[in-house]
């Protein structure tokens, strides 16, 4: 009687003896007591009484028995049908007039399906790069199916299906591999291959392979890996250009039907800075689609050797050792002149023109007269705060004895108040703490091996007494020892003007340190550790400053999220706390805007993610801010191309499909043969048998009921003045 059948009952109580002897007797008391009473009572009361009581006695015994009750149901429902539809990009293909989608909603609209939907519970599902129940959700530009078969098994792991029946040409190229999930699939699955591309011919750039930095004069190799089908014969030519200048073609004969190639393009850069390079294959006779015949690609060129100038006055052993270092690395190049009395074939003046100080990545002045370099301001002011350029000044005894300039000041980290002659004396540099992992500081891997590796360097012997910090102005050493009573003067700083730095050093000599070790220091001196740090720091854009912004990548794909990283640290590389931000982006075309804040993701990282970007190249500007105050702003420029991960390969893969069918037990057919699947899949209700238990004992309403009766006994009771 409806559908239950095994019905049994189970006692766990550990004494069943005991609890049938107690029944017996709290049963027979029971009636015995409203059997016959004193004073006698109605019989009808006495019958009341005597159920009421009986029923609390086998509640309690429920209790006491603790009784489980067991069965099983039988009953018929339809089958359940999961409906996965292909929604991606590539479904959008049109071949033999139509598209795969309009084939797609054709087959669902006919006669076949309809039987289906008929005789089945049917479940709909769309998918692309995600899986979702509505249509408007799913993103069209990455087809990943075996995501999409991953996430369905759970979503269903508390209500599976009896089938799959999957609609799609195949394609995936994100997530996982769908062979990788197929392997355990319990839910036979058939899948229906909508694409009838075969004999097409098509051709287009699978992958380009490239190193993201190249230099100057210096011939890389891009290397672009191609896909064909029915290619047979043909010949395609592969270029490289830089907006509408060509700087590079190779040509490919295709000798098979179908695989894969790569050609090697040499791009050789002839001048620095970022560039958006273009890959394409033109159009080719019978080709069915150009939509994944480019892709575009980022690569930072860097010059291949430093231009380093530097200038004295009277050449010493600081100059001697300085220029050795420099001309012993072949990154560098450098002009060494001399504007002293003395100078001989070494005399030179600084550059006098804006694009000949330009051409320099980096100018040291040693001991330099800031009177001398005065008629020079504006030309340093717009080398450093404009073009980005680095400067090194260097002080010394001519330095101090010239007195401060305000406008000098306006550059430096620190400066002097009034004129003040060098002080002479033995004394060594600490470093700041807060500073201590500095490139131009960091003589060691850890902070106690840093102090230490300061503490035992040669002693200064020179000083100029600095003593103002400039607003911007950081201080990364301090004089120790220098017997100036208890001022804490700096001997070496820095501060960033616009894109540009400029460090400064209020103490000499440094080339002692290299002459003390010169022959026994295998792994280089700390000479060469403070150039190395200072210099690269100097001349290394912001890529690794501990505050920076920075895209995930200089080129997005159509349709995937553009993500943009920031990071704000010390100069410890501690995270700064209080740190907020917002990046926006402007088209370079239209100038529609779009804009969004910074999330911290702790421990000073930040991320900021666009998405649903129109394709175009857009400027952007991500800027830091902490209590207030402008910590860092970062512009660049980006591209998304109008190329997705669609366009890349539109190709039916049927043999996809057919892996997964064969995995779950499920078969495989073309989309013109859907009506033989459908006729030999088994439709017919399906019967469950469901198995069940139900304990009585432990139930908070059965102590209830107990409770109920035995005060409905007592208030019977209490009105017959039975107590």
């Amino acid at each position: 009687m409806f559908g239950f059948k095994d019905i049994s009952v189970n006692f766990l109580t550990g004494s069943p003896w005991a609890v049938s002897l107690a029944t017996i007797v709290l049963l027979g008391l029971a009636v015995l007591l409203y059997y016959r009473t004193n004073p006698p009572i109605p019989r009808y009361l006495s019958i009341l009484l005597a159920t009421v009581r009986i029923l609390a006695v086998l509640v309690l015994v429920a209790a006491l028995f603790e009784p489980v009750f067991s069965y099983s149901r039988e009953f018929t429902r339809d089958k359940r049908i999961a409906v996965v539809l292909d929604r991606s990009g590539s479904m959008d293909r049109i071949e033999n007039g139509l598209s795969r989608s309009v084939r797609l909603d054709s087959l669902l609209s006919g006669e076949d399906f309809e039987r289906i939907a008929l005789n089945a519970d049917v479940s709909t599902y769309y998918f692309g790069e995600n899986l979702v129940r509505g249509l408007s959700r799913v993103g069209t530009e990455k087809t990943a199916l075996g995501e999409a078969v991953a996430d369905l098994e759970k979503i269903e792991l508390s209500r599976p299906s009896d089938h799959w029946l999957l609609f799609s040409d195949g394609n995936s190229n994100s997530g996982r591999k769908p062979s990788d999930v197929a392997t355990g699939l319990k839910v036979p699955i058939t899948t229906v291959g909508m694409a009838s591309d075969v004999g097409e011919f098509d051709i287009g750039i699978a992958e380009v392979e490239f190193n993201p930095v190249a230099f100057v004069g210096q011939s890389t190799e891009i290397k672009v890996k191609l896909t064909w089908q029915s290619g047979a014969g043909k010949t395609a030519v592969v270029r490289l250009n830089e907006s509408d200048k060509a700087l590079a073609d190779a040509r490919y004969s295709i000798e098979e039907e179908g695989g894969f190639g790569e050609v090697t393009l040499k791009y050789v850069p002839v001048e620095p800075g970022k560039k958006l390079l273009q890959v394409n294959v033109p159009l080719l006779e019978g080709e069915a689609s150009d939509g994944n015949n480019q892709r575009s690609i980022a690569v930072k060129v860097l010059k291949s050797r430093l231009e380093v100038l530097l200038v004295t006055a009277e050449p010493d052993y600081e100059v001697g050792f300085l220029r050795r270092f420099l001309l012993q690395s072949d990154r560098h190049d450098v002009d060494l002149i001399a504007t002293g009395s003395k100078s001989g074939n070494l005399a030179g003046r600084l550059p006098s023109s804006q694009a000949a100080l330009n051409r320099y990545d980096l100018v040291i002045f040693h001991d330099p007269d800031p009177c001398d370099l005065e008629s020079r301001q504006a030309l340093l002011r717009s080398y450093i705060a404009e073009k980005g350029g680095a400067i090194w000044i260097m002080m010394g005894a001519r330095f101090a004895g010239a007195g401060p300039q305000d406008w000098l000041n306006d550059l430096l980290p620190f400066y002097q108040s009034r004129p003040t002659r060098a002080a002479y004396a033995d004394f060594h540099g600490v470093p700041a703490e807060g500073e201590l992992f500095h490139p131009a500081v960091r003589l060691a891997d850890d902070r106690a091996g840093v102090r230490e590796r300061w503490s035992l360097l040669p002693p200064f012997e020179l000083l100029v007494p600095c003593d103002q910090i400039a607003t911007g102005g950081t201080v990364l050493a301090f004089a120790s020892g220098t017997g100036e009573g208890d001022a804490r003067l700096p001997v070496l700083g820095y501060r960033r003007l616009g894109p540009g730095k400029l460090i400064a050093s209020a103490a000499l000599p440094f080339w002692t340190w290299e002459f003390e070790t010169l022959g026994y220091e295998a792994d280089g001196s700390d000479y060469e550790r403070l150039l190395q740090g200072a210099i690269s720091w100097l001349t290394v854009q912001d890529d690794f400053d501990p505050v920076r912004i920075n895209p995930e990548q200089d080129v997005f794909s159509r349709g995937a999220p553009i993500r943009f990283e920031g990071f704000a640290f010390d100069q410890g590389f501690r995270p700064l706390p209080g740190v907020i931000g917002f990046v926006n982006l402007k088209n370079a075309a239209t100038e529609e805007t779009f804009e969004i804040d910074f999330v911290d993701r702790g421990e000073g990282k930040f991320t900021a993610e666009f998405r649903a970007v129109p394709p175009g190249e857009y400027d952007f500007d991500g800027i830091f801010r902490k209590e207030g105050r402008m910590l860092k702003k970062s512009s660049g420029r980006i591209l998304i191309e109008s190329f997705s991960l669609e366009e890349s390969n539109q190709h039916g893969d049927p043999s996809t499909l057919q892996v997964l069918s064969r995995a779950s037990g499920g078969k495989y057919c073309r989309y013109d043969e859907f009506r033989e699947a459908v006729a030999s899949m088994n439709l017919e209700p399906v019967t469950e048998s469901v198995k069940a238990e139900k304990a009585l004992w432990g139930r908070l309403w059965l102590l209830l009921l107990f409770v109920v009766l035995l005060t409905t006994e007592w208030l019977l009771r209490k009105v017959n003045h039975l107590i």
